[in-house]
């Protein structure tokens, strides 16, 4: 499968328009997942259904579906199968958001908040994808690289690996309610169970993404002193909360269920802040350095995934053994 970058300063990009952050959001993903644009091919995703206040798209183990929420917010659900894309939240088999999965009578949902991306202030965005996993990065407000958390926000979604033959199509960043969200944040949900390739989960699974730094708070205070040189690329995990997936009793329990696609992250850098990472990297302070590949001394390419200050920083790979 090939990994294709696609960002906002690319000849051809979709021109951004609407006044919901589910258009905006729709635009780039068709154009990137289905359409393609300039010469750049699509990942190779298809389209699932389409409503004025939603829409999903497949690629072949399941499918994520976005509904507004308000002008600055999303909400997404996966599923298995679509059967009904009549309304907004399609109907499906295994349908899932956050806590909340069918026959629930209530839960926490996966929400997307940005407001500045509704905005025309230095909007920019990035999605690195191939036909079975999507990175999203959007950013708007500023013109270095550092962003405040409502001007910021990262959506991973698709597969990940796990164990051979179990199911692995997730969802992962975002926050409990329209007002924030992160990657670290335990709000994302999976189709499947990871270790036993089961629909049922319990009723209090929670995903995240795992950084190899130990965080207390999410904020990134620590400033980086590396040169480029050492930089320590680790790959990034999923992780899993809850009585059915990691065993413990204690709802901050985590237990590792798999590696993510093409997403790594330095030990000391995923601290510090964009602003203090990027000239160590040789990179510049801008907004622009936030979806431009680079090239470390090895050779291989990262595009940087520091979607706001309040959250850990990672890399996306495109280096296609990272995604396997």
């Amino acid at each position: 499968m090939t990994v294709r970058v696609y960002t906002s300063l690319d000849t051809g990009a979709p021109v951004l328009t609407g006044t919901r952050l589910v258009d905006r959001v729709k635009l780039i993903l068709m154009a990137c997942l289905v359409n393609g644009y300039g010469s750049k091919p699509a990942a190779g995703w298809t389209i699932g259904h389409q409503h004025a206040d939603g829409f999903s798209l497949g690629n072949g183990e399941g499918f994520i579906n976005l509904i507004n929420s308000g002008s600055s917010a999303y909400i997404a659900y996966i599923m298995e199968t679509v059967t009904d894309g009549s309304t907004a939240l399609a109907a499906g088999v295994n349908r899932r958001s956050g806590v909340w999965s069918d026959g629930s009578p209530s839960g926490t949902l996966q929400y997307f908040y940005n407001p500045g991306f509704i905005g025309s202030n230095n909007l920019h965005w990035l999605v690195v994808a191939d036909s079975k996993t999507c990175i999203l990065m959007l950013g708007a407000g500023s013109s270095t690289a550092d962003l405040s958390g409502g001007n910021g926000a990262a959506h991973y979604f698709g597969n990940y690996l796990n164990q051979s033959g179990l199911g692995s199509f997730c969802s992962l960043g975002g926050y409990s309610s329209s007002g924030g969200g992160a990657l670290m944040n335990s709000t994302g949900m999976m189709l499947r169970h990871p270790f036993t390739g089961v629909v049922g989960q319990g009723s209090d699974a929670r995903y995240a993404v795992g950084s190899p730094s130990y965080y207390g708070s999410g904020y990134a205070v620590v400033r980086a002193q590396l040169v480029t040189g050492r930089v320590q690329g680790v790959r990034a995990g999923l992780v899993g909360f809850g009585a059915a997936i990691s065993g413990s009793s204690v709802a901050s329990g985590t237990v590792f269920c798999g590696y993510l696609r093409g997403l790594v992250a330095d030990p000391v850098l995923s601290f510090a802040a964009p602003s203090q990472v990027f000239p160590a990297l040789g990179l510049s302070n801008t907004w622009q350095a936030r979806v431009t590949p680079f090239t470390l001394p090895d050779g291989k390419q990262w595009v940087p995934l520091y979607p706001h200050v309040s959250d850990l920083g990672f890399f996306v790979s495109l280096d296609e053994a990272d995604w396997g």
